[in-house]
């Protein structure tokens, strides 16, 4: 609802105005002004159409409104990410005890969720759907940092102040901290830990309850800040948003039908499409609820007892999965964040596009960040602030995202909840907890 009141509020106050603009801009004969006159002067006219816009009452209400959901959203981050990594962290001492079941299920997490982000990274970058779109939004230009050797780009992830960083959104500084906060966490004597512990849990509880609570205004933050940019940039920028909507759709499906059914029957020697059969009740209410933990129970019952998985097995990584392994998200995240940066590169020639090693920090980060915040809800859009504050380029691009994250949000989910699935048919076989009669053939059917 908040998606189609933004576009069609966003499309009157548009084309209330755009006459107007174009003619500051272009002269009286601007309705004779032809498609290539019009695009080089697309950023004067855009500059124009938003100074009339933020003038006008609705428009200056608009502007006001998206501005408090974004800095909403950008207030929640530097602690959201510290609690849940602490918290994450914490939470893998039950890999511990669980051995090396632990060790397997952290190994495909890790492994599955790369291979997802590389996926997408190859996909970006040869398909550039952000390319020449000539895309303007209300934002200002962002001036781009760029490292200038290996060992400053490791030498920028160690925060020299913690609180410096913190104020200054330096995420890769803020997950540092926490990841070695959390790992000496671990290291110090029982009862300080549980002490600490029960802060950190708390914080972690009070910054779920904020984030929904901030979650829950986004009809009204949605609504506005489609509005603001579809008014100041026109309805058909959603038209230059279908490469990108397509770019994503084909990594997710890659790594959907090709790359975890082929490690499944890699290292498991079992048909991975029969299994995604047995798996399909919990896929498909992933993808119309949008929501991993949701689905958990339906998860859970369709891998034991629909697929044959051992309740040990299921008990331990589809939970844990469904907390912290998150192919999907990751993989968007990069796609999306790469997209930004070519829009961001082509709308600013002063941005340069994002070098090889910026993108591998995207890819580092977009991992960090999807083991941390991957329980939160909207995870997504969360996530999104964090990596785009991290590489230095503005957050109100995620009003285009918005426009078509819904379907977005379903599929990955759906990703999401194959990944977990996959995992624990692979960890159970190699613990011989897989009962082939429930499910498969013999193995012989598909040597």
């Amino acid at each position: 609802m908040g998606i189609a009141v933004g576009v069609l509020t966003g499309t009157l106050i548009n084309n209330a105005y755009i006459d107007e603009a174009r003619e500051t801009v272009l002269g009286s004969e601007y309705s004779q002004a032809t498609p290539q006159q019009l695009q080089e002067k697309a950023q004067s006219i855009n500059e124009e159409l938003r100074r009339r816009v933020v003038a006008t009452p609705i428009g200056a209400g608009i502007q006001g409104l998206s501005l408090i959901f974004m800095n909403l959203l950008k207030m929640i981050v530097v602690p959201l990410v510290f609690f849940s990594l602490v918290l994450g962290i914490v939470g893998m001492k039950e890999g511990k005890r669980l051995g090396r079941i632990g060790i397997k299920t952290g190994a495909w997490y890790v492994t599955t969720s790369l291979l997802a982000i590389i996926t997408g990274l190859v996909l970006v970058n040869i398909v550039g759907p952000g390319r020449g779109t000539n895309i303007q939004i209300p934002t200002q230009a962002v001036e781009a940092q760029l490292p200038d050797s290996f060992w400053d780009v490791i030498a920028s992830m160690i925060p020299d102040n913690v609180v410096e960083a913190a104020a200054s959104f330096d995420m890769f500084g803020i997950i540092f901290f926490s990841v070695l906060f959390g790992i000496f966490l671990l290291l110090v004597e029982e009862k300080t830990r549980a002490g600490m512990l029960s802060f950190i849990e708390g914080g972690a509880a009070v910054m779920m309850k904020m984030t929904q609570f901030i979650i829950s205004l986004a009809p009204v933050g949605v609504a506005a800040l489609i509005a603001n940019t579809v008014a100041t940039s026109g309805p058909k920028i959603f038209v230059s948003l279908l490469p990108y909507v397509l770019t994503v759709a084909a990594a997710l499906g890659i790594h959907c039908l090709v790359t975890l059914p082929l490690l499944l029957l890699l290292l498991t020697r079992r048909h991975p499409y029969r299994y995604m059969r047995a798996m399909s009740p919990a896929l498909l209410t992933g993808f119309s609820t949008a929501s991993s933990s949701g689905t958990l129970a339906v998860t859970m019952e369709r891998a034991n007892k629909g697929a044959g998985v051992s309740d040990r097995i299921t008990s331990f990584v589809l939970p844990l999965g469904a907390t912290v392994n998150m192919d999907g998200t990751a993989l968007y995240e990069c796609v999306t964040v790469l997209f930004i940066a070519q829009i961001h590169a082509a709308a600013h020639p002063e941005f340069p596009e994002l070098t090889l090693g910026n993108q591998i920090l995207i890819v580092f980060l977009a991992l960090m960040v999807s083991i941390g915040a991957a329980g939160i809800p909207h995870a997504g859009l969360v996530m999104m602030v964090i990596i785009l504050q991290a590489v230095h380029l503005p957050i109100e691009y995620t009003s285009l995202i918005w426009g078509v994250d819904r379907v977005l949000d379903m599929a990955r989910t759906m990703t999401n909840i194959w990944s977990d699935s996959t995992g624990a048919a692979v960890i159970a076989h190699s613990e011989n907890e897989l009962d082939d009669s429930v499910l498969f053939s013999p193995r012989r059917d598909y040597t």
